[in-house]
């Protein structure tokens, strides 16, 4: 049995999310500590996420750390790691996949019913977007900080309401505070959103077949799918983009993109649905379709190209 240094940021939800996959990893005999690395984007709090310049905001600290055997793996928010990755490092295990949705947090009405001018606050330019898209008579708030002090400043009244992905929130306990889950139909979910990520460095020949006894195979085909879109638009996780897979029985899944102008204004989207042995051509389909439609002019539009 093995003793595994797992890498994670040091929020109070990626030290949940790892401790998570330590629990497993002992329950499968091994023994695990977590060690926590601050990253670019938990230091820069000044600036929303896309105008920071960098595709590995939360994750390139971490990756340093796997080269050098600091650490031994790293646990990601799946949604946070470029689709290129650090040459020497694979995802080995995809896993412990929450509730997938964005969710609002508004102490009352739906977003549907909230009044004309009220401040919803997000970080994401893609909920942003999605949002203005639906209701553009809302006020959008840039609101950065770990999933805690984005919470304190909703209950401080800087924001008359959240946005948020309900993961983080049903891993850190406060489901209770959600008012309404939204339609991934309408509000596509981000690439990998909900999914936790295992990175191991393809030098660690000893703990490969340990991660990988982590991975779950169906949660890995919807993940590769979604991420097949991303990597068509050779873009990170800081885009206006929505890719969400669902499986509809044990052989066919859904797939749904969706991109738009951070105005909300235009807007590109399709459904396709698919066997599991077309998925990932499916999703690299999908990307190809939105790069033709004009996805990249959107991209390109939101960093001021």
């Amino acid at each position: 049995m093995a003793h595994i240094k797992i890498g994670t940021r040091a929020s109070a939800l990626a030290l949940a999310q790892a401790d998570a996959v330590a629990q497993l990893l002992r329950e499968l005999g091994h023994t695990a500590e977590l060690v926590p690395i601050k990253t670019c984007g938990d230091h820069v709090l000044d600036r929303p996420l896309h105008e920071i310049g960098s595709k590995g905001l939360f994750t390139e600290e971490l990756e340093r750390a796997l080269l050098s055997n600091a650490v031994d793996v790293a646990v990601h928010s799946l949604k946070d790691l470029p689709t290129e990755l650090t040459r020497g490092l694979k995802v080995v295990a995809y896993m412990l996949p929450e509730d997938r949705r964005d969710v609002m947090i508004t102490g009352g009405s739906a977003l549907a019913d909230l009044r004309p001018g009220t401040v919803v606050g997000t970080s994401s330019l893609r909920r942003a977007a999605f949002i203005r898209a639906w209701r553009p008579d809302l006020e959008i708030a840039p609101i950065r900080g770990n999933l805690l002090t984005r919470l304190e400043k909703w209950q401080k009244g800087q924001v008359d309401a959240l946005v948020l992905a309900a993961a983080g929130l049903l891993r850190m306990g406060r489901g209770h505070l959600i008012t309404e889950y939204l339609d991934p139909e309408r509000i596509v979910p981000s690439p990998g959103q909900g999914i936790l990520a295992v990175e191991v460095g393809q030098h660690r020949s000893d703990l490969m077949p340990i991660a990988a006894a982590l991975n779950d195979e169906p949660l890995q085909v919807i993940a590769q799918t979604e991420r097949a879109v991303l990597h068509e638009l050779g873009s990170g996780c800081q885009v206006p983009l929505g890719a969400y897979a669902a499986w509809t029985d044990a052989d066919h899944m859904r797939v749904i993109v969706q991109a738009a102008s951070c105005d909300g204004r235009k807007m590109l989207r399709r459904t396709v649905e698919c066997t599991r042995a077309d998925s990932l051509a499916v999703g690299h389909a999908l990307g190809r379709y939105l790069k033709s439609e004009g996805a990249l002019a959107l991209i390109a539009e939101m960093e001021g190209g």
